[in-house]
């Protein structure tokens, strides 16, 4: 039968009907396939690129040091810092990273600012070595105004970010590796990788030392948390043995030494202490830590993590080698305040004409008049020098030295009172103190509000040298006291011994002793610092 079309059977119609595929595709399916194609292409790109990324090693490299402009209030004190030779300022470090909001995390430009605001002060750093030599009473030449940069952890920004700024300003550091924590080259990490370790080695301007392998994270001790270095822990549910704690710090030191030896090629001869704490909840564990870190190859360990709330000494070659200060720096720090911070552990100056300085009155007036300082109060007082703690004068280095002055005001009712030695500036309590009465001279040991030691008395029986006045010289060389007061006998003293804490060091307190409203008035006193012992 013919094909309606007008076709023959088996002709193209039917073939076209039998063979669909072999018909141009509608343009809708034809977009939707180009469409999947350019999916499937962008995703296998999408993988390619992901696998590239996840399996590149992880090797962040340096940020470029960001140009920092000193305040003018900044620039002068800085321009104002003293020189303090023969000792080192310490500071400490911990990261430097502007998305890390750590308290111990500085921004890069507050980093930048701090450095270049020790550099406007003329400070030059100095290495480890120069540190242990001056601790171990070796020759060791250092700068007016030497600084030690430490970092403590090993942070991945002591190699991006803190790194660059050094450079640029000549500074050198030392990083106390939690060794621990170190990781192997392209991992990806908050800390440092032993590739790193090796860059920073290789500039030059990094030393290294340890934090402990494994030490740095607060633990569980009998009642509380606390550092696992210098406690005791509770250990399987009971408190460790003092044997069991020598044990597990042997250890621990040795495997950070061996850290040293793999990366490095030689051990660390510096250790600071993990949050800074050299003692914990065993005085015999304390008395013992310098000797196990002695024992693992240690040959100074440094204190200090936090901003100092107490006192600090710049290091200086009486500073006891396994509890060296530095002073800790945090997010909050600014540049101004850490010069503060600075100004505040170097040693003051011995002065000359004590009238001269700046006194500020502690239940006392004062008042400077020329070359004399008039002291006027109804019971006791004293006139300290600049104030104490952070602000005041540091007079750690004030030992042996001798006071003089002619004292005028004394009678029945008022004496006065020369105080040598006195730790407010010094990090120490006590002070001795010379009262001149009207008829008598004592010297004796204070110590806060507590009782006084008597050391000594003598009796005032000459003429005073009119209007009550008489000449005053107060001693203190090594452990001796001497006094002597015009009309009296001299009066000698041993500081040392009892079980007071020692009066070896600080600065000097002129004041009164009065029964109602009295002015004693110390006419030219004089400092004058003394030779060896």
């Amino acid at each position: 039968m013919p094909d309606p079309a007008g076709g023959a059977p088996g002709g193209p119609a039917d073939a076209a009907e039998d063979a669909p595929w072999e018909r141009p595709p509608p343009r809708r399916a034809r977009g939707f396939r180009a469409a999947t194609g350019f999916v499937f292409l962008c995703s296998l790109a999408l993988a390619m690129v992901t696998w590239v990324s996840i399996s590149r090693p992880f090797d962040p490299g340096q940020a470029e040091a960001a140009a920092v402009r000193l305040a003018p209030e900044v620039a002068r004190a800085a321009a104002a810092l003293p020189a303090h030779p023969g000792t080192v300022v310490a500071l400490t470090y911990h990261g430097v990273d502007d998305r890390d909001g750590a308290q111990s995390t500085l921004t890069r430009e507050r980093f930048g600012a701090h450095m270049a605001a020790l550099d406007a002060a003329g400070y030059e750093t100095v290495r480890l070595r120069d540190v242990l030599d001056l601790l171990r009473g070796r020759p060791v030449r250092l700068p007016p105004r030497a600084l030690l940069l430490t970092f403590d952890d090993g942070r991945l920004t002591d190699w991006t970010n803190a790194d660059p700024v050094l450079a640029e300003h000549g500074f050198t550091a030392a990083a106390f590796l939690a060794t621990g924590r170190i990781v192997e080259p392209g991992t990806p990490s908050y800390y440092l990788s032993t590739k790193q370790v090796r860059a920073l080695a290789g500039t030059g301007r990094w030393e290294f030392g340890s934090h402990s392998h494994a030490l740095d994270d607060r633990v569980r001790i009998p009642g509380d948390v606390g550092a696992p270095l210098p406690n005791r822990i509770v250990a399987g549910g009971r408190p460790e043995t003092l044997d069991a704690w020598r044990a597990r710090v042997r250890a621990d030191l040795a495997r950070s030494q061996d850290f040293f030896r793999r990366t490095l090629g030689r051990e660390a001869a510096a250790f600071s202490y993990p949050f800074g704490e050299a003692a914990g909840n065993d005085r015999r564990a304390a008395a013992a830590l310098p000797g196990l870190l002695r024992d693992a190859g240690f040959r100074a360990a440094f204190t200090g993590e936090g901003v100092p709330d107490g006192h600090v000494d710049a290091v200086g070659a009486d500073t006891p080698p396994y509890r060296v200060d530095r002073i800790g720096v945090r997010r909050t720090t600014s540049a101004a305040g850490l010069l503060e911070l600075i100004r505040a552990a170097v040693p003051a100056p011995p002065p000359h004409a004590l009238a001269a300085l700046p006194w500020r009155g502690d239940g006392a007036a004062c008042v400077r008049h020329g070359a004399d300082l008039r002291v006027t109060g109804d019971r006791y007082g004293a006139c300290v020098l600049g104030g104490t703690g952070v602000g005041g004068p540091n007079t750690s280095r004030w030992r042996d030295y001798r006071v003089t002055a002619s004292v005028s005001g004394l009678g029945p009712r008022s004496g006065a009172v020369v105080a040598v030695r006195d730790g407010a500036g010094a990090g120490r309590p006590g002070r001795v103190e010379v009262v001149v009465g009207d008829g008598a001279v004592v010297a004796r040991r204070q110590v806060g509000d507590r009782a006084p030691v008597p050391l000594g008395r003598a009796r005032l029986d000459g003429p005073d040298g009119g209007d009550g006045a008489r000449d005053v010289a107060v001693e203190v060389r090594g452990d001796r006291l001497t006094v002597e007061v015009e009309g009296a006998r001299p009066l000698r003293a041993a500081l040392a011994g009892g079980s007071g804490p020692p009066v070896d060091r600080g600065g000097v307190r002129l004041g009164i002793t009065a029964r109602g409203g009295c002015t004693v008035t110390f006419h030219d006193p004089t400092f004058v610092p003394l030779g060896g012992r």
